[in-house]
């Protein structure tokens, strides 16, 4: 029975050209405006990182613990930023024409135990290789002398030292998040809570006293139950793939780099998903007018998405200095700063306390409306 509720409810939403517009199409169309307007403000930010062309060159003819590192370090990270890329060469002196000509920003020798680094000047790619090396060195110091004074400690230190160096590759590099960008996280929440208007639709559905539909709903001899999840289950599918749909396009169509993991990235969204479904089905639980049930889910999702800053980004900084408590009651703005922590800082406590906070909401939401909606009575029917 849920199944078939599930699919059939999946099928009607997805007929409906109301919903297939605004939670599909309008945040689409949205993104490509926002990087029209301020794309290249985002990707040419000076403070982002960029990726570094260095050369390497050999002579030990092996391969060797340096070239190794090197070659971890351009591999493509969680937020899609290489710290290096690694053009190797047979000589020094092929190695500088090539610097020489701006192909690469400098280059590595490696003759022994010996590592020389050549740039062509002085800044931050300068500064960057050098530290790499002095890390190395450090790094392969420490393991020398444990393996001499404390052998038995060889595998503790070796584990240290690599996640450090995973640290270092997650949280030092690529981490600067451009303050445009938190335009593009506030489209998600707006995206997120543009499924309370499924939710308001799907109750239509449902309801006796608004359609004819919702009449055979409910003399219908099924578990209510079961029928309202498999229609929650539906816009929630809906919403989630809308979401999907909407990073992918933002992230590897448009280039914009959200500085997380693609399915870090979804699953936070469709956590989103779920908040506007659970507001949605509040929102008509409490509503009975069927004008209402589209003018007040538009209110909220604007008012929310307004506050997260999708209007003007400050205003989140703005509200959060006078009266936090908002932010943590508004829905976008939960998203939006859980979005901005995991792709700045990573999985830190602010990102799982704003996780619990949207949980613990859909889940309330869905219980107080679970509570309204099964002590619903009729004159007749």
């Amino acid at each position: 029975m849920f199944g078939r509720i599930y699919v059939y409810k999946l099928k009607e939403m997805l007929r409906n050209k109301y919903v297939v517009g605004w939670n599909i199409f309008f945040p689409l169309v949205l993104a490509t405006v926002f990087y029209f307007g301020f794309g290249n403000l985002i990707s040419d930010d000076p403070d982002n990182f960029k990726t570094i062309d260095v050369g390497y060159v050999n002579t030990n003819l092996e391969e060797t613990n340096f070239g190794i590192l090197l070659e971890e370090m351009s591999k493509v990270s969680d937020d899609h930023t290489k710290i290096v890329e690694v053009h190797e060469y047979s000589s020094k002196d092929e190695a500088t024409d090539a610097m020489n000509s701006e192909m690469i920003s400098g280059f590595y020798v490696e003759d022994g135990d010996d590592i020389s680094t050549y740039v062509l000047t002085n800044g931050y790619k300068a500064t960057t290789l050098n530290e790499i090396v002095r890390e190395y060195k450090n790094m392969y110091s420490v393991i020398e002398k444990v393996a001499q004074e404390h052998p038995e400690n060889l595998q503790k230190a070796i584990d240290m030292v690599s996640n450090q160096m995973e640290i270092m590759k997650e949280h030092d590099f690529g981490t600067n998040t451009s303050p445009y960008l938190q335009y593009f996280f506030a489209l998600i929440a707006m995206s997120s809570l543009f499924s309370s208007w499924i939710s308001t639709a799907m109750l239509e559905g449902m309801c006796a006293n608004m359609t004819e539909t919702g009449k055979r709903f409910e003399v219908a001899p099924t578990n209510k139950l079961l029928a309202i999840a498999g229609c929650v289950m539906a816009g929630l599918t809906i919403q989630s793939v809308s979401n999907a749909v909407l990073v992918v396009y933002v992230q590897y169509i448009l280039k914009i780099n959200m500085g997380a993991p693609f399915i870090n990235l979804v699953l936070i969204t469709t956590l989103g998903s779920a908040l506007g479904i659970s507001a949605g089905v509040l929102i008509g639980s409490f509503i009975k007018n069927e004008r209402l049930l589209i003018a007040v889910p538009l209110v909220f999702t604007m008012g929310c998405s307004f506050c997260s800053g999708l209007m003007w980004h400050q205003i989140r900084q703005i509200i959060e200095s006078n009266c936090p408590i908002l932010n943590r009651i508004n829905p976008a703005a939960l998203l939006v700063d859980c979005l901005y922590t995991r792709a700045t800082y990573g999985k830190t406590d602010m990102y799982y306390q704003d996780i619990m906070i949207m949980g613990c909401m859909v889940v309330g939401g869905l219980f107080v409306s679970s509570l309204f909606l099964r002590r619903r009575k009729y004159a007749s029917i």
